[in-house]
């Protein structure tokens, strides 16, 4: 139980804000569950050890984590050993509703906890669970009948949240949103929604200028400075960028040219980058900005690891920061490169093509969206000890809860 994996995925609100946020393990280094070991010994473990290795703030920070119980961590009281106030007790679908387990969950309810019904079926016998639900989860991947989806909020208790879970489209967080759902879990935002192109403001066709400006070959570094110092805004940014603790200088930049000398042409570059698609995500949910900074520094730190010369951590970076561009700018990927101007291989990797950078992007989605099989797959093929992979995420939890003060 000395090796585990750790991810989380986003709860969202009706204004598409982060509600909480769902802890996602998987322990050991093997595809399949080893049948000697205790199944719930090892969630209990795997929570304990996640949380002390992690550390809560750092993987959630101020928001509620969902943690999944099974039956005998309900009946051993687990959930106690975190506090009321940082979870919420996420009950599996395969738990029983027979009088121990009821005992057990009101026990939690009187001690403060929240309880969520995990991939909820309307059942038999489950009537009093649904009475001490907080929310209650609907997988919209197996409740498919539009009107049995809206019917749930009819027949269940006012008091219970809906929650949609697994939501793909914008379609249908509309649906879950007409139908009386408040939360939100899936991958929904992060996918482009070209119903009619995205009319771009001016602020916008400017910092899409600068970023075709810096990954031109010949890159000017006079005329990228004189581009920021017109911009009061930009300059302001900047400094607070290179002056922030995550930038690790010991003394204070009070300039822009000191800023630009000391930040360099990758440095320029990466700011740039991030300045911009701060810029597109305006009106878009602000976790689709955060997995996109989150999955810049996580295919750095893969790209550092694989030390290959097509491969360097600040391509990486790049990468992980415009792979989510199509939705923030709700334009096909295709179109959008071709205003931007990467690199062929970048652009390969964007499109979907088999090269070494689109490999470090799928094996930074598959440990986003805790896919461990592909997780532990991918590792094999580029060689990472999947251990590796887990300090490294652990890293961008630390870097991005540094890094999240700089506007």
């Amino acid at each position: 139980m000395d090796e585990l994996f750790i991810g989380r995925q986003a709860i969202l609100d009706k204004k598409k804000g982060v509600f909480a946020y769902e802890i996602l393990f998987r322990s050991g280094l093997k595809n399949a569950f080893d049948p000697r070991l205790d199944g719930n010994v090892a969630t209990q473990s795997v929570m304990v050890n996640a949380m002390l290795d992690f550390g809560m703030k750092k993987l959630v920070s101020n928001k509620k984590a969902f943690i999944n119980f099974t039956e005998k961590n309900l009946l051993d009281r687990a959930p106690k050993l975190l506090p009321a106030d940082t979870i919420v007790v996420e009950i599996l679908e395969t738990v029983q509703a027979r009088s121990e387990i009821l005992n057990a969950v009101k026990e939690l309810k009187e001690a403060g906890y929240k309880i969520a019904l995990d991939d909820f079926v309307l059942m038999p016998g489950y009537e009093p669970l649904i009475q001490m639900a907080d929310i209650i989860k609907v997988d919209f991947r197996i409740t498919t009948d539009p009107e049995e989806r809206r019917k749930l909020r009819e027949i269940l208790p006012a008091h219970v949240r809906l929650l949609a879970e697994k939501i793909e489209t914008e379609d249908e967080f509309r649906q879950a949103l007409a139908f009386g759902y408040v939360l939100f879990q899936g991958y929904f935002f992060c996918k482009p929604t070209v119903l009619s192109k995205r009319k771009l403001s001016s602020s916008m066709l400017s910092q899409m200028r600068l970023l075709k400006e810096i990954n031109r070959p010949e890159f000017d570094f006079s005329s990228i400075t004189d581009a920021i110092s017109s911009d009061t805004n930009l300059v302001h940014k900047l400094l607070t960028y290179i002056n922030s603790v995550g930038i690790g200088l010991t003394h204070n930049v009070s300039n822009l040219h000191q800023a630009t000398v000391l930040l360099g042409f990758e440095g320029i570059r990466r700011w740039v980058t991030l300045v911009s698609l701060q810029t597109f995500s305006k009106d878009k949910p602000s976790e689709l900005f955060t997995i996109s900074l989150l999955r810049a520094k996580f295919c750095e730190l893969i790209s550092e690891d694989l030390n290959r010369p097509n491969v360097t951590p600040d391509t990486g970076f790049l990468l992980g920061m415009f792979s989510l561009i199509d939705a923030l700018l709700n334009q096909p990927m295709e179109e959008i490169l071709k205003e931007i101007a990467l690199s062929p291989e970048l652009n390969a990797a964007l499109l979907g093509e088999e090269n070494d950078l689109r490999r470090v992007l799928d094996l930074a989605v598959a440990y986003e969206q805790g896919d461990w099989d592909r997780v532990i797959t991918l590792c094999g093929e580029e060689n990472i000890p999947p251990r590796r992979l887990k300090q490294n995420y652990d890293a961008v939890l630390q870097w991005y809860n540094v890094i999240q003060s700089v506007e």
